[in-house]
């Protein structure tokens, strides 16, 4: 392969010595140094593209609390002529991946690429003055050094093509566009040549260059994608039902970047033809923002992706016919596996040290402070070194673990003392309340509540379901109450039950209910008065919210 030869136009290179010492010692991401260069480098093919780099020498900390520094570059920047006499602006961000590129067309944005590049560096030079020279001019010769490489990339480069030359058929205002928008348009004097650079020389129809003319660039760019995949007069109807777009959805349009064109792409060659013809039938904008979300999902750039050549098999298992669009689509591109993807061994295997080092650094910071806790002279405290060794970090680790095992037993041991002594208050409780059942019970049973009617209290369940049965209400569900609360019912002569009571230790009277769970008064009329008031005279007490009592009154105790 033909060697590259390359030589440096411009080259400058300064560092802050007093910073660096500052950022090592207690900033973390301080920056020390930057530089700018420029390179002209001579292609095989006879061209020569213009490179570009602003570096900046960062300084960081290890795990291990050990400093190191290093240059890196945040944008990445190269202008070259193409072999169809375009001159091409590419960038590179170092730190998102993404990669823009842009068609030059007039010196002012030459000029502007290079001098926003060196107000960085003037900048950062004006805010450390104390900054020393290692390459290139002195900080006043700076701009002299500029202007010479400007005019240097010029000759490199060659004249600029002229936009109104080179694309006939477009305004001036579309050079600042994507270029993949309008290269179909490149020399092209009819919209005929332009459907041919579409869609290809055997897709061409009349009818295809009618639309061509008719539709803007952006749906175009739209269409364009599904050349080969469908048949040309599929796409002539779906153009002929495609409104032109608004300047927003222009914009949308431009948004989207190459990765996630390429992404779209990808998805549709996987997809049968059935479905890329529902997908035509759908609005340019939804269609194409809905791939876009799925490609998202399968073009990742460092690590997860999806399996798509499992997407026909997938699509084939669910029926073409339930694959009614753009958004079922998305909803199978997104359940597809996940698989794994790493483009640099290196950089993962330096990954996979620094999480090792730091999982390793908060396993001996929590020994550290588990120690602490122990009597003075039981365990050693380590640093970095000492915790380096294999011998020293399984026996530390044993004592941690001893150490959790003991305060687990100590929390097992509390909690069942906690525990046992609830058992035991509530058992005294349930005792205290089941003699006071009795005693209740022993002075109301067979007591006169009012003329003709008297108290019986319940001594078994049975007792209690008769009664609910009775008076149709749900009184034998209290049945595992018994003898821990009191429950009596009002009865005439004959036995006939007319109000049930449930009386507690803590409330008193909490329920005093006829048939159906009728109020005492319209159970009783006026002798359910003489009822209270004969409870009240017993030093029976009532709950102020008991159910029943509406329409009674309690009276009035003396001293």
């Amino acid at each position: 392969m033909p060697e590259r030869t390359e030589h440096a136009l411009l080259y400058i290179k300064y560092v802050d010595d007093a910073l660096a010492e500052q950022g090592v010692a207690a900033v973390e991401g301080a920056i020390s140094g930057i530089s700018l260069r420029i390179l002209a480098r001579a292609l095989p093919d006879g061209r020569t593209s213009v490179a570009v780099s602003l570096y900046r020498r960062v300084h960081r900390m290890r795990a291990s609390g050990k400093a190191f520094h290093y240059w890196t570059s945040e944008k990445l920047t190269s202008m070259a002529r193409t072999k169809k006499d375009l001159v091409v602006l590419r960038e590179i961000d170092r730190r998102t991946g993404k990669s823009t590129t842009r068609h030059v067309f007039s010196e002012t944005m030459v000029e502007s690429w290079i001098h926003g590049l060196s107000g960085t560096l003037q900048w950062w030079m004006r805010s450390n003055p104390q900054a020393r020279r290692l390459e290139g001019p002195e900080p006043e010769g700076v701009d002299n050094a500029v202007d010479q490489a400007v005019a240097a990339i010029r000759e490199h480069i060659g004249e600029l093509p002229n936009w109104n030359d080179r694309f006939p058929l477009l305004k001036d205002d579309w050079q600042h566009r994507p270029a993949s928008a309008y290269l179909p348009y490149l020399d092209a004097y009819d919209h005929a040549q332009v459907a041919k650079n579409l869609f290809g020389v055997r897709a061409y129809r009349r009818p295809l260059a009618r639309e061509v003319g008719r539709l803007d660039i952006s749906t175009l760019s739209w269409f364009a994608m599904f050349r080969g995949l469908v048949p040309v007069d599929w796409l002539i109807d779906a153009m002929r039902t495609t409104k032109t777009a608004s300047g927003r959805s222009l914009m949308r349009e431009w948004s989207l970047t190459s990765l996630q064109w390429r992404g779209i792409r990808s998805i549709l060659r996987r997809t049968p033809q059935p479905v890329l013809r529902r997908i035509l039938k759908e609005p340019v904008h939804q269609a194409r923002r809905t791939l876009a979300d799925a490609a998202d999902c399968t073009a990742h750039r460092l690590a997860v992706t999806r399996d798509l050549d499992l997407l026909p098999e997938i699509i084939a298992a669910r029926g073409q016919r339930r694959v009614r669009g753009s958004r079922d689509l998305e909803h199978l591109v997104r359940d597809l596996p996940a698989i794994e993807r790493w483009h640099d061994p290196r950089g993962r295997t330096a990954q996979r040290v620094m999480q090792e080092e730091i999982y390793a650094l908060r396993e001996m910071e929590h020994y550290n402070r588990e120690i602490r806790l122990l009597p003075e002279g039981t365990a050693q405290v380590a640093d970095w070194d000492l915790w380096k060794d294999e011998a020293f970090r399984v026996q530390a680790l044993g004592l941690i673990e001893d150490r959790r095992r003991e305060l687990m037993a100590a929390r097992d041991h509390e909690r069942y003392e906690r525990e046992e002594a609830r058992r035991i208050e509530r058992i005294a409780k349930q005792a205290q309340r089941h003699q006071w059942a009795l005693q209740t019970a022993a002075l109301l049973d067979g007591r006169e509540a009012a003329p003709g009617l008297s108290l019986v209290v319940a001594r078994d369940a049975e007792t209690l379901s008769r009664w609910g049965a009775m008076l149709n209400n749900c009184i034998g569900g209290y049945a595992g109450e018994l003898e821990l609360d009191v429950f009596a019912a009002v009865c005439e002569a004959d036995g006939r039950v007319r109000l049930n009571l449930q009386i507690t230790q803590s409330h008193g009277v909490e329920q005093i209910l006829g048939k159906n769970n009728r109020d005492a008064v319209r159970e009783l009329g006026e002798a359910a008065q003489q009822v209270v008031d004969g409870l009240v005279a017993m030093e029976v007490s009532f709950h102020s919210d008991a159910l029943g009592m509406d329409g009674l009154r309690l009276p009035q105790r003396t001293c």
